[in-house]
């Protein structure tokens, strides 16, 4: 497995699970609080991504921030992969000197947190509110790294430029999150990009959940999304040929992530 594909899901596919996680945990809503800060991280030649912080909430933004608070440098995809590992890793400070408190204190808070829910005791817990939670990352990361596998995997170039160009709309019925995966024109070629809970003006594909609980089982792995699909738990409609692509990237994140 590519490094620099792990290091631009972590990017594009995990960093933005931050935002849903200090609205949601008070801990974590805790460690932000009273701070203005815009952190960067940013790999040698590869992928960038940045977080706002900002009256107690956070934005995540992928590449670089115009005026970053701190801008955190990795000679390589495998020593950032290292950091989000968990190991004692000291990337390049090139800029926030004055401003590191933050990032000795309060994110690995954050980090934890996340860990929690995404790996630990959190992630079993049930409920209306935890489900909600729970689906809310498991969509968001998936977009993100469905985007991150089709812009940075080698493997897998020929699937890429062989996509449709246009936009996938992935929600949860009846009101649940929705975000979308696209493969959009940019600079005489092509790149993937996901967007969460942005409006969205035209899609050339559906996937959908007929509920809250049937995405959580899905995202679980308690449910094969073949399995919804046939018994009408999951809904599919639209350009067909973008559907079948995304099928190939998300199974790519899934295997990368441990989750098949």
């Amino acid at each position: 497995m590519s490094e620099m594909v792990q290091a631009s899901i972590y990017l594009h596919g995990v960093l933005p699970l931050m935002e849903d996680l200090v609205e949601y945990d008070p801990p974590a809503a805790r460690a932000i609080a009273n701070q203005r800060l815009v952190i960067q991280f940013e790999v040698r030649d590869g992928p960038a991504a940045h977080l706002e912080i900002l009256e107690g909430r956070m934005r995540h933004g992928t590449g670089r921030h115009n005026h970053p608070h701190i801008r955190l440098t990795f000679r390589t995809p495998e020593q950032l992969n290292r950091l989000f590992a968990g190991e004692n890793v000291r990337p390049g400070i090139r800029k926030g000197f004055t401003r590191l408190a933050f990032l000795t204190k309060g994110f690995p808070v954050l980090s934890d947190r996340l860990g929690y829910y995404l790996e630990g005791e959190g992630k079993t817990q049930t409920g209306p509110e935890s489900d909600l939670f729970q689906v809310r990352l498991g969509l968001r990361a998936m977009l993100g790294g469905m985007a991150a596998v089709a812009n940075y995997d080698p493997s897998l170039a020929d699937m890429a430029a062989a996509s449709p160009t246009g936009t996938l709309l992935v929600r949860v019925l009846p009101d649940g999150p929705h975000g979308t995966w696209a493969k959009a024109r940019q600079n005489g070629g092509h790149r993937f990009v996901a967007t969460y809970m942005q409006p969205v003006a035209h899609a050339n594909a559906v996937m959908e959940f007929g509920s809250l609980a049937v995405a959580r089982r899905v995202i679980d792995g308690r449910l094969s999304a073949v399995v919804a699909i046939g018994t009408g738990e999951m809904r599919i409609q639209g350009l067909i040929p973008l559907i079948e692509k995304a099928n190939v990237f998300l199974g790519r994140f899934s295997r990368i992530m441990g989750r098949r």
